[in-house]
């Protein structure tokens, strides 16, 4: 099926306005995901009585402080609560060992956070809207899928396979990869984790590899932040075999696909063909890399979510 497909500025908003600024809180919340407690914050607009709310999660081994404050903040402002949360083992959340990558596990952390917020009365449980970028974007469409229940999902730059982690190694490098994978593996049982970093500084292997994705991925970090530069090399075997979405047609709510032309990480003709597969898309094209949505590219790609949310019943 054919998608709508928007490229450049965002179209002039349809369906029920609210006025363009409001007031906002922010509050600390934690849920369970399978006995470990994942933490959270809820954005909340003051004076709307249950607002539709945002949940959002971000890049690959990322914590929520990394780039998604400022979505959340204008969410807010525009009259919409969202919801950022940290996966298991990352950020403020509980687990061992740290920074693990495992899209298993972290889609089910998703399903854990729906959980958690359809029991809160201060929101619209009804109209939950799914938001990810990066590998929490293919994470996004798969929960949309196995959840059924959602208002929609919006995905931005998602990776839709675990070959972003591969692709442009060459055999040599996505051997040695594989290999720090298997070493992990096994030295985990006695000796802890064997780590790679996730960006580096170019003299050994790392996640991503590429100078201009480092610097990016480096420029979401805050200053000051205790995160740390690793993370368990199983993930080059977890994402080996990830794929987002093996069943298209199993996603019926509105979705809102984003990607950039010059993105390397998430490639938009990928993006692009999984829209033609949906059954109610929305696709825009920006000119823009993988992380320029997060600062040049932050106002078009916000106008064009926001566009989308005013959409969806």
């Amino acid at each position: 099926m054919s998608a709508w497909r928007h490229r450049g500025e965002p179209p002039a908003a349809r369906g029920p306005r609210r006025p363009s600024h409001f007031e906002y809180s922010r509050v600390a919340l934690t849920f369970d995901s399978e006995g470990s407690n994942c933490a959270g914050w809820l954005y909340r607009p003051d004076g709307v009585e249950s607002p539709p709310v945002v949940v959002m999660a971000g890049e690959l081994a990322a914590e929520r402080r990394f780039g998604l404050r400022p979505y959340a903040e204008r969410l807010a402002e525009a009259g919409y609560a969202a919801f950022l949360f940290d996966y298991r083992h990352t950020g403020d959340s509980d687990g061992e060992p740290r920074n693990l990558v495992d899209p298993d596990s972290q889609i089910v952390d998703w399903h854990a956070a729906l959980s958690g917020l359809r029991g809160r009365d201060e929101i619209d449980s009804r109209s939950l809207v799914l938001w990810g970028a990066g590998l929490s974007g293919g994470y996004a469409l798969r929960a949309a899928a196995e959840d059924g229940r959602v208002a929609a999902v919006a995905a931005q730059n998602p990776m839709l396979d675990g070959k972003a982690v591969t692709r442009g190694r060459g055999v040599k490098g996505a051997l040695a990869a594989l290999a720090a994978g298997v070493r992990d593996r096994l030295q985990s049982r006695l000796l802890g984790p064997y780590r790679v970093p996730v960006v580096g500084d170019g003299s050994s292997m790392a996640v991503f590899e590429d100078p201009g994705v480092r610097a990016a991925y480096r420029d979401l970090v805050p200053p000051g932040s205790a995160w740390r530069d690793e993370t368990p090399a199983r993930l080059f075997l977890s994402l080996l075999r990830y794929r987002a979405l093996p069943d298209p047609d199993a996603i019926t709510c509105p979705t809102l696909l984003v990607s950039g032309t010059r993105d390397d990480l998430a490639p938009a003709d990928a993006v692009a063909a999984l829209a033609d597969e949906l059954p109610d898309a929305t696709l825009v094209e920006l000119p823009a890399g993988h992380f320029d949505h997060y600062d040049r590219a932050f106002e078009q790609t916000f106008g064009h979510l926001l566009s989308f949310l005013r959409t969806v019943r």
